[in-house]
């Protein structure tokens, strides 16, 4: 791997909802170079990725070198398929994968990053959307 420090850095990655795809990997990669990560996940997937970290179901998979586990600063609800929560239909808002999760959209994901960390507030954004042919 590249020696890059990129410590004091924030990262999002979205498309991450297991351990098993590339979204995984980057974000890793980001965090072993010392940048704070957080993830974009499909609303969908949230609960089952959130379960799964709960229950350490992949702590071996985020060991980092230092044997610490890859944290992720926020796990975002995001269908990059919507531009802004009112493009999305009712029937998706309504969807019970979706409902609870406020607003999954884009400009909702922007919105909250803002709210957590500031405006201008990462340096990385990585795309691994795996099912958005239109994103």
């Amino acid at each position: 791997m590249l020696n890059i420090d990129l410590t004091g850095k924030r990262a999002l990655v979205a498309g991450v909802a297991d351990d098993a795809g590339f979204g995984f990997a980057i974000a890793k990669a980001l965090a072993e170079a010392g940048a704070g990560v957080s993830v974009g996940t499909w609303p969908p997937a949230l609960n089952i990725f959130m379960n799964l970290l709960e229950r350490g179901k992949m702590d071996e998979s985020r060991k980092l070198s230092s044997d610490k586990l890859l944290q992720f600063e926020k796990i975002y609800p995001l269908d990059a398929s919507f531009d802004t929560l009112a493009d999305a239909p009712e029937d998706i808002r309504s969807n019970k994968r979706y409902k609870d999760t406020g607003d999954f959209s884009i400009d909702g994901m922007v919105k909250r990053i803002e709210s957590d960390f500031g405006q201008s507030s990462l340096e990385i954004v990585v795309h691994s959307l795996a099912n958005g042919p239109e994103v």
